[in-house]
């Protein structure tokens, strides 16, 4: 089987001094399900970032879907992401202004590939993630603004998923919800992704959500040192 993300001595560190991440290998298949537990400060929303090509290692490589995307220029690597990534966000970055359906509909805005991958329009898309996600056509035509959290958490995933990214990216989208939930909304996250074959890192620090996963990995073992808070940036 194929890697969707494949890392090979990859070391970033805010200061030169104070590595936050320095991994010596690192893949997961396509079509995965992945659940990457680490308590707060082990570096896993800069992990995320380096996957998402928000930020570049020092050294070594990230390979997705076969492309290395540290030798991408900044530019590259956006455009990058936004064909072959979903992202949600932990505080979920909706456009609070936006409705529901057209914070969505941002998904593919800027990616003509994922625009291509539709096999309807993009708005009946939205439309029908929404709804099997459990919005009302009523909310999906309000602002996000006046969304519950849950509603907001569940229309950043059909953002994130829609026009089938091949890898999605989730940051502790759960940690505002509660176990029932909590429970459903990763049900439904894993079925669409799954209709999609879109290979899947959850990022979390609750270890019991395990079960919903094919694979567990503990970043303290794939990411084996000690962090500390750096004025750099962020390292939660």
């Amino acid at each position: 089987m194929s890697a969707a993300i494949e890392l090979d001595k990859v070391r970033f560190s805010w200061s030169s001094q104070v590595p936050i991440i320095d991994i010596d290998h690192w893949r997961v298949d396509c079509g995965d399900t992945l659940l990457l537990r680490g308590a707060s400060g082990s570096g896993k929303s800069t992990l995320l970032s380096l996957l998402a090509g928000i930020n570049k290692p020092q050294r070594g490589e990230i390979c997705l879907l076969g492309s290395d995307i540290t030798r991408l220029s900044a530019r590259q690597r956006d455009k990058f992401r936004a064909d072959h990534i979903g992202y949600i966000f932990q505080q979920f970055n909706l456009l609070p202004y936006l409705s529901a359906h057209e914070n969505v509909l941002l998904g593919v805005h800027f990616s003509a590939l994922r625009r291509q991958r539709l096999t309807q329009s993009a708005t009946q898309t939205a439309t029908d993630y929404l709804s099997r996600l459990g919005l009302s056509k009523q909310q999906q035509q309000q602002p996000a603004a006046v969304l519950s959290v849950g509603q907001q958490q569940r229309v950043a995933a059909a953002r994130a998923l829609i026009g089938a990214p091949e890898i999605l990216i989730a940051d502790e989208p759960t940690s505002a919800l509660d176990t029932e939930h909590r429970d459903v909304f990763i049900k439904l996250l894993l079925e669409l992704s799954q209709a999609n074959n879109t290979t899947v890192v959850f990022v979390t620090h609750d270890a019991t959500l395990a079960g919903h996963f094919n694979t567990h990995t503990e970043l303290s073992q794939l990411n084996p040192l000690p962090q500390t808070a750096s004025a750099g940036g962020s390292n939660v």
